[in-house]
C-alpha cells in the first residue's frame, strides 16, 4: 500500500482508487493539496463523504456504474467543468479550478474498483478561450479585410471607369515630374501614350520656350507643398499649336513627404483664342484691323514716356483722305469700305513692323514713328503714304484714285505731350490739304 501510495504520489495529476463498497484506498497528494484534505482524513470513506455537499451528484453515480457494470466514463470540463471543489494550491479557495475526470474500472484477484484520474484543464481552458477568441478576431479581421478588398476593387474600378469617361486630362507624377499614369484622354490631349512618355519629366515635351519656367514652377511646388497650377504652350506631334492648363495636388508617402501630383490637364486654346479676339475688339478698329484711336493714343502717351527719359524724337502723321465722301456717294458705302481697308494696308506696308498704325476717325490715320529721324526721311516717308494711297484701287466693276493729306508732328519740337502733338499734326494735315491746287484759300 505505501508502494501505491508512493508511486500515486509521484504522478503530475489527481489519483483516487475507489474499492468496491465505494471507499477510497488511494488520494495521493496532487489531491490532497487541491482538496485540502490529507490522505489520513478520507481514507476508508466514501468519495461524497470525503467532499461532502460540495461535489457533484454526478460523480458518486459513475463511480458506481464504474464498480457495477464496469463502465469507463469521463466528466470533461464542457459539461461538468468542476465536478469536485478542487483548489488551486495557493489560491484563496474562492474559485474551484476546472477539472477533467476520468473513472476507469479494474479488476484484479476477484477484487473490483475503480480509479478517479483528475486533471487540471484550467489553463487549458484558457489557452483554448484565448485561442477562440483570437479565431473569432482573426475571421472578424479577415472578414473586414475582405470587405475593404472588394470596398477597394469597387473603388479601383469607379476610378478607372470616372478616367476613363473623364472629359478632362488626368495624369499623375513623381517628384520629379515623370508621368505613371494618364489616361485615355490626357493621351489624347498630349498626343502621346504613357509608354512614350514615361520616364521623360513631362516639361521636357512642351516648346523650348516654356520648359524652364514650367519646371521650375513645379520644382517650387514639390519644394513648398503646394498645389501646382500654370498654363502653357504645346506642340503636338502632329503640329498642332495648343494652349494647355494643368492643375495637380500633392500626394504623400506615410512620412509625410511629397511623392508626386495627380492631377487634370484641359485644353484652353478656344478660351485664350477668344481671350484674344476679344483684346483685339478692344484695340483694333473692325474695319481695317489697325489700331483704334484708344489704343493708339495710349501707345503715343508710352512712347512720349519712353522718349523723354532717353531724349528721343519720335513722329506722328496725320492722314486724311481727300474727297473720301464723293467715293461714297458715287459707289456705295462697300465701296468706301473696300477703300479704307486698302488704305490703311497700304499705310501699314510703307512704315517699319515696330511702328504704329491706327484708323482715328472715319477717313482719318495716325502713324506713329518710334524713330523720326531727320526731316529728309520724314520728307520721304510722308512720299511713300502719298504715292501708295494714291495707286489706283480695285472695287470690282471699276477702278477709283484717291489723294490724301498729311500732317506732321515731332516730339520734343512740336510738343510735349499726346494732345499737343495731335493737335500740331492736324493743324498741319489741313495746311497741307488747302494747299493742294483747286482747293478753295480757307
Amino acid at each position: 500500500m505505501e508502494r501505491n501510495s508512493l508511486l500515486a504520489d509521484s504522478v503530475d495529476i489527481g489519483l483516487i482508487l475507489v474499492d468496491c463498497d465505494g471507499r477510497i484506498r488511494v488520494w495521493n497528494r496532487w489531491v490532497a493539496a487541491r482538496a485540502r484534505r490529507q490522505a489520513s482524513q478520507v481514507i476508508g470513506v466514501g468519495v461524497a463523504e470525503a467532499f461532502g455537499h460540495h461535489i457533484d451528484p454526478r460523480l458518486p453515480l459513475v463511480i458506481r456504474e464504474a464498480l457495477d457494470f464496469r463502465w469507463s466514463a469521463r466528466l470533461s470540463h464542457a459539461l461538468h467543468p468542476m465536478p469536485l471543489p478542487l483548489y488551486p494550491p495557493d489560491s484563496d479557495g474562492s474559485e474551484r479550478m476546472l477539472q477533467s475526470i476520468d473513472i476507469t474500472p479494474l479488476e484484479s484477484d476477484a477484487q473490483r474498483a475503480c480509479l478517479l484520474q483528475i486533471r487540471d484543464v484550467t489553463e487549458t481552458v484558457r489557452r483554448e478561450a484565448l485561442l477562440k477568441h483570437q479565431a473569432r478576431q482573426l475571421r472578424t479581421d479577415l472578414q473586414s479585410l475582405s470587405r475593404a478588398q472588394e470596398e477597394l476593387q469597387r473603388s479601383e474600378m469607379r476610378f478607372r471607369e470616372l478616367a476613363r469617361q473623364a472629359p478632362a486630362g488626368l495624369f499623375e507624377a513623381d517628384a520629379e515630374a515623370r508621368c505613371t499614369f494618364l489616361n485615355e484622354r490626357c493621351e489624347q490631349l498630349l498626343g502621346r501614350s504613357l509608354a512614350q512618355v514615361a520616364g521623360t519629366p513631362w516639361p521636357d515635351l512642351l516648346p523650348v520656350g516654356e520648359q524652364e519656367r514650367i519646371l521650375e514652377r513645379w520644382c517650387y511646388a514639390v519644394e513648398s507643398a503646394t498645389r501646382f497650377a500654370e498654363e502653357f504652350r504645346y506642340l503636338t506631334p502632329a503640329g498642332q499649336p495648343l494652349w494647355m492648363r494643368a492643375e495637380a495636388g500633392a500626394l504623400r508617402d506615410p512620412q509625410g513627404h511629397i511623392r508626386g501630383f495627380i492631377g487634370t490637364i484641359v485644353d484652353v486654346t478656344e478660351f485664350h483664342e477668344r481671350a484674344s479676339r476679344n483684346e483685339f475688339r478692344a484695340n483694333h478698329d473692325s474695319l481695317t484691323g489697325q489700331l483704334n484711336r484708344d489704343r493708339f493714343e495710349r501707345h503715343l502717351r508710352a512712347a512720349i514716356s519712353g522718349a523723354r527719359e532717353v531724349t528721343d524724337r519720335i513722329a506722328l502723321l496725320f492722314i486724311d483722305l481727300d474727297d473720301f465722301k464723293l467715293i461714297n456717294d458715287t459707289h456705295g458705302h462697300q465701296a468706301g469700305d473696300t477703300v479704307l481697308k486698302t488704305v490703311a494696308y497700304r499705310v501699314r506696308r510703307v512704315v517699319r513692323a515696330e511702328d504704329r498704325v491706327a484708323r482715328y476717325g472715319g477717313d482719318e490715320f495716325a502713324v506713329l514713328l518710334y524713330e523720326a529721324g531727320d526731316a529728309r526721311m520724314l520728307a520721304a516717308i510722308i512720299a511713300k503714304i502719298t504715292h501708295a494711297v494714291a495707286l489706283p484701287i480695285n472695287l470690282g466693276h471699276c477702278h477709283v484714285r484717291i489723294t490724301c493729306s498729311v500732317g506732321l508732328a515731332v516730339f520734343p519740337d512740336d510738343g510735349q505731350d499726346p494732345a499737343s502733338l495731335l493737335s500740331q499734326a492736324d493743324l498741319r494735315m489741313y495746311t497741307t490739304k488747302r494747299s493742294q491746287p483747286g482747293r478753295p484759300p480757307a
